[in-house]
């Protein structure tokens, strides 16, 4: 009887741990890495509608460079979100693709910002910048 308790007791906390954050909303994050961040890049906007077990779409503004940018192969798991996206503006070495790696707690979000193709100039290719952040009212 003990057992079959405690086994229900796990499988409860499993499908609790399961569960994807709702990242429906606007929200704005700033960089907050140990050093200065990329002059064009010191804050992200985010336009999101999903999670919760729900596919995630929506729009990305990434600085004044690469600019927006709809989200592509978005994946919810948990509190954790991760996307890619393709600027709008381009440079010397084209148009950048972001890799975006974020965590969810709240009304609070963890961003982690990673030009994977054509970075360059203020994006450092495979370089992780970090910022924070919070869902804002519209």
């Amino acid at each position: 009887m003990r057992i079959a308790k405690l086994l229900s007791c796990l499988i409860a906390l499993c499908a609790v741990n399961a569960v994807a954050a709702d990242v429906t909303g606007h929200w704005k994050v700033t960089y907050s890495g140990p050093e200065a961040g990329p002059k064009t890049v010191g804050s992200i906007v985010l336009d999101l509608k999903g999670g919760d077990g729900s596919p995630v779409t929506g729009t990305v503004k990434i600085g004044v460079w690469p600019g927006g940018a709809p989200i592509a192969e978005a994946r919810m798991e948990g509190d954790h979100l991760t996307f890619t996206a393709t600027g709008v503006l381009g440079s010397t070495t084209g148009i950048p693709t972001c890799r975006i790696d974020a965590t969810i707690k709240g009304d609070e979000m963890i961003l982690t910002l990673t030009a994977i193709r054509n970075g360059g100039g203020p994006l450092g290719p495979n370089y992780p910048y970090e910022y924070r952040g919070k869902r804002i009212p519209q």
